[in-house]
């Protein structure tokens, strides 16, 4: 099922996650994709199969809102969004879950608001299914933990513009174009002085 989605305006852009191959470049950072720690800093079960409610899958981070790596010790707080298979919803909430977009009378309007479409991870048992983070279902984890689950895939820059974008149509309603959240994104980047691993094109300048 097709959704007429605004084609001069998408959600999501074609390419999602760093390649594999070239994944260790990157640092943990905001909009990464791993496996879902056991437990949450709270000590409540995450992964228990036949559990209710059922286990988690994965997690996307949300905050810190940077690099991982230079903000967090093992015991420090990350916040995380839980994720999700889209094989389970109806093939109608499938399409509007990877568009960002519904029809309406009055036109196209934005889609399960609360919702944030991931691609597949062809290269990971798991994951290889199209998938959503739900904003509505965070959890606060230990770094040490994150990182024992491991990372499943680094979130590409132009799809984390597209997440950020996401996040502040959930929290706010603000639909801000996504011009505006890259160059937002491309001023923060070149003004950290810190900043690891390789740069978008579009943030290399001064």
């Amino acid at each position: 099922m097709s959704v007429p989605a605004r084609a001069d305006d998408p959600w999501y852009p074609p390419d999602f996650w760093v390649p594999a191959s070239r994944a260790s470049e990157y640092p943990y950072r905001y909009g990464d994709l791993f496996k879902a720690p056991t437990a949450d800093a709270f000590g409540r079960d995450l992964i228990s199969t036949g559990k209710k409610p059922a286990p988690w899958m994965g997690v996307l981070v949300l905050s810190p809102s940077c690099e991982l790596v230079t903000k967090a010790g093992d015991d420090d707080p990350v916040t995380v969004a839980r994720v999700r298979d889209l094989s389970r919803q109806s093939a109608s909430q499938r399409a509007q879950v990877s568009a960002g977009w519904k029809d309406t009378p009055d036109g196209p309007s934005v889609a399960f608001a609360s919702f944030a479409y991931l691609a597949p991870v062809p290269w990971v048992e798991g994951f290889t299914d199209q998938m959503y983070a739900d904003f509505r279902q965070i959890a606060v984890v230990r770094y040490g933990d994150l990182k024992s689950a491991g990372r499943v895939a680094a979130l590409d820059h132009e799809a984390r513009v597209a997440l950020i974008r996401r996040e502040l149509y959930y929290r706010y309603r603000w639909l801000v174009p996504m011009d505006s959240v890259r160059n937002s994104e491309a001023v923060r980047i070149r003004a950290d002085a810190a900043f690891i691993g390789p740069k978008p094109e579009w943030a290399s300048g001064r």
